[in-house]
């Protein structure tokens, strides 16, 4: 029999109690990502040393593995007497590198707004705080869901990468289970479903907000 449903029945609850973990991650991290995201893409788009400074950040974290960053926190922090629990080891990883991502999400969606009008805020005095807040992040806001729903999507299957430093999300449920009782195919199975709902749910609520934006449009 390829399933057990006995064992199933047992896998389910350890599964879902990984996946609380999980999707607290996922949020934490986008809701995290959408505020550092934003500040470097503004710093980049600026002109000066903190223009080169996120660039230099974004390319770095984008160009090296997720799982090397978060060794480097998770034991890095502890060689200097500051160790970090694994989730929050985890969450600081997936921001330093999701972050950059979104950044560069935002940075699209910055400069698909006319230059004109940025010309037009100046014209009429606006600061470039004003600017930003009144005329600019609006429209991109609007412009940049679709992505930021992709980012999202990302965002939930990245975080099984925090099974390696002990969190016990969906996958690191999985990894015990399958140790203690060698079904693999079950439990991994079990664990593609739990991770569909969730970037399914994740795609479902983000075509959501986008249908609700238009509409307030």
């Amino acid at each position: 029999m390829i399933f057990d449903p006995n064992f199933i029945a047992r896998l389910i609850p350890a599964l879902i109690e990984g996946a609380e973990v999980t999707v607290e991650l996922a949020i934490l991290t986008f809701v995290i990502c959408l505020v550092w995201g934003l500040v470097l893409a503004l710093a980049n788009s600026a002109q000066g040393p903190s223009s080169w400074i996120a660039g230099i950040y974004i390319q770095a974290v984008r160009n090296t593995p997720l799982l090397i960053q978060m060794y480097i926190i998770y034991f890095g922090f502890s060689m200097i007497g500051f160790g970090l629990s694994g989730f929050n080891s985890g969450l600081l990883a997936l921001c330093i590198q999701n972050g950059g991502y979104v950044a560069e999400i935002y940075r699209g969606g910055l400069q698909s707004v006319s230059p004109r009008q940025y010309e037009a805020g100046r014209a009429l005095g606006m600061r470039r705080s004003t600017l930003y807040r009144i005329v600019i992040i609006p429209q991109v806001v609007a412009r940049i869901i679709p992505p930021m729903i992709n980012q999202a999507i990302s965002i939930t299957k990245d975080t099984s990468q925090v099974a390696a430093i002990a969190v016990m999300d969906v996958m690191k449920v999985a990894q015990v289970w399958v140790e203690s009782s060698a079904n693999t195919y079950d439990v991994f199975l079990g664990v593609a479903v739990v991770y569909l709902v969730l970037t399914s749910a994740v795609s479902i609520a983000g075509r959501l907000f986008e249908h609700k934006l238009a509409f307030a449009q």
